[in-house]
């Protein structure tokens, strides 16, 4: 086998100065940390090993995941591996998982490997304190990935196939062709191994490579996957874009989030942008991937966009209990994790003239005043209410859609979905606040008294305010 100090000149000139680009390229050429690569033994991660260890001169860290999907087949390719590993003096890790038996709702085979796989390459990443992850994906599986996405129809993201580059993952091959990795492990008399499911049409993505490019480069155009590695290019090029002007757009139409709010955007500020339906959807992707939710396929995507568009009050289930709910004023990402039940809780301040709890998310505190006050004050987060002496000190703190069923008000300050679980201040029926939205009824009134109760309420949950 090959070492750096052989290298025939073949190699120098065809492969050194395109993986050397690469590397540049995606940033770890020069680094000084280690490099986990993820390794199967089949051609590719033979021939990433193989350049990473002999073209580069840091420390390889080999990591092998054995998926127990193909029985005694998996346990060779371990062994082959760890024996490949060793030829080449690089630590070696594996773990095996029952793949099959790990997988999560709705999860076909191929993507719970994939997920547990990467899951097991940063476990070793992160605790070898290596600089990245590098992975054995060429130029043959972009395109590939390109008409996958075609054929699902996940829009002008999907047209990227394989970024070079995400988080710590890393590909190095990327501007190799299947054909070039297996020239230069033949020319070098390297062995690999090979997976029989690779040749199984029962999967698609084996059925686009041994069928549909092979039918396109025959019937249509032999370079076609030359124009396709172009087109995701293009298309990378195109979405960087987009997701920068999005950034942007978001940075103008978001503020800050009210409570049970996991992200919220000025409705009006958005409107008055004028932007059309692409962008706007751009910039609810990027909202997505800033807060780590499912992507929407492109028919629910348009519904969103119709919604924004068109309606004032709407609902519109993300995933799970994640929601977005629009009103005049606010584009609102919520998580129901508020109270169903109309919470009312009175408190006697002739008994109990000082205390704290807690309600839905909320730290409510509250403490009687003696002296003379003429006029009650309000804040976002506080308020002082008067107390009639010919009156009971009692105070209600209920939720605003309780107090709507109980007192017939209507609350229109507030948005429709803040209802559910938004506490509001009651005095003797009569002096009432809702901290955030501030003023209440009770500004400016003259109530000439000996005494006051003085509330502070601090939304602590997530600490969003």
């Amino acid at each position: 086998m090959y070492l750096s100090k052989d290298i025939p000149k073949w190699i120098m000139d065809r492969y050194y100065p395109k993986f050397k680009a690469t590397g540049e390229r995606q940033g770890w050429w020069n680094i000084a940390d280690s490099v986990v690569a993820g390794i199967s033994g089949g051609p590719d991660s033979v021939a990433l090993l193989w350049m990473l260890v002999s073209l580069w001169r840091g420390k390889v860290i080999v990591a092998h995941f054995e998926h127990g999907i193909r029985g005694r087949e998996s346990i060779e390719d371990a062994v082959f591996v760890r024996d490949l590993a060793f030829s080449f003096q690089c630590p070696f890790f594996m773990e095996s998982v029952p793949v099959p038996q790990l997988r999560q709702k709705g999860e076909g085979i191929e993507e719970a490997a994939r997920r547990l796989r990467y899951e097991f390459l940063e476990k070793i990443r992160s605790e070898n304190k290596a600089a990245c992850i590098a992975v054995g994906h060429h130029n043959d599986d972009l395109v590939e990935t390109v008409l996958f996405n075609v054929i699902r129809g996940t829009g002008l993201r999907g047209l990227q196939g394989i970024p070079e580059k995400r988080g710590y993952i890393v590909r190095p091959l990327i501007d190799f062709t299947r054909r070039e990795i297996i020239d230069l492990l033949e020319g070098l008399s390297v062995n690999w191994r090979e997976d029989s499911t690779n040749v199984d049409t029962n999967y698609a993505r084996n059925k686009i490579r041994l069928q549909l490019i092979p039918l396109l480069e025959r019937e249509y155009n032999p370079k076609i996957r030359k124009h396709i590695a172009f087109l995701s290019r293009q298309a990378f090029e195109t979405a960087n874009l987009l997701e920068n002007e999005a950034a942007k757009i978001n940075g103008l139409v978001g503020i800050k989030p009210l409570p049970y709010t996991k992200a919220l955007w000025d409705r009006k500020a958005l409107r008055s942008l004028n932007l059309p339906a692409l962008q706007i959807a751009e910039c609810l992707r990027k909202q997505q991937r800033d807060m780590h939710l499912t992507t929407l396929s492109s028919d629910r995507t348009e519904l969103l966009l119709k919604l924004i568009k068109d309606k004032i009050n709407w609902r519109f289930q993300w995933e799970g209990k994640v929601e977005v709910c629009g009103d005049k004023n606010f584009i609102a990402w919520l998580d129901w994790d508020v109270n169903d039940r109309l919470i009312d809780v009175p408190i006697d301040l002739e008994s109990r003239p000082s205390g704290t709890f807690s309600w839905n998310g909320w730290e409510i505190s509250w403490e009687l005043l003696e002296g003379k006050f003429t006029q009650s004050k309000f804040g976002t987060h506080q308020c002082r209410l008067i107390i009639d002496n010919q009156e009971s000190a009692v105070i209600r703190v209920m939720s605003a859609i309780k107090a709507r069923k109980t007192f017939g008000w209507n609350l229109e300050f507030m948005s429709w979905w803040a209802k559910r679980g938004w506490p509001i201040f009651i005095l003797s029926c009569k002096m009432w606040w809702v901290p955030i939205y501030g003023e209440g009824k009770g500004k400016n009134v003259i109530w000439p008294s000996s005494r006051a109760v003085q509330i502070k309420a601090h939304y602590q949950k997530d600490e969003r305010m």
